[in-house]
């Protein structure tokens, strides 16, 4: 798929998939309404340490700024909606959020092949 917002979108989501998955296989659960109701959110950052993810990786998901200086910034897991709406984002922030999204598919990949 191209890059853009829709590849963005998707690579979240996928990430947030396989990180609830790698809790759901780690907790034995069967569903993810099975899960506790902190990790029910899109909130990666709160997810990756419920499994204990590298701190160094942790500590990238972080806010993203916004394109316009003035903007708040843009809370990690909700930058699905800002894809989603298309929400304008500082390129270089963007691509940090994109390499952590990719990170934390890879990772999923590795865990959930275990």
């Amino acid at each position: 798929m191209e890059e853009g917002a829709p590849a963005a979108l998707l690579l979240f989501y996928g990430a947030e998939c396989g990180l609830k998955a790698a809790i759901l296989d780690r907790l034995a659960l069967d569903s993810t309404s099975r899960l506790p109701q902190e990790l029910k959110s899109h909130n990666l950052h709160r997810l990756a340490k419920e499994l204990r993810l590298a701190p160094q990786l942790c500590k990238r998901i972080s806010p993203c700024a916004s394109h316009k200086d003035d903007g708040e910034p843009v809370a990690f897991g909700d930058l699905h909606q800002a894809w989603r709406y298309g929400r304008a984002l500082k390129k270089d922030h963007e691509e940090q959020a994109l390499a952590v999204l990719r990170e934390l598919v890879d990772w999923c990949q590795r865990e959930l092949r275990a």
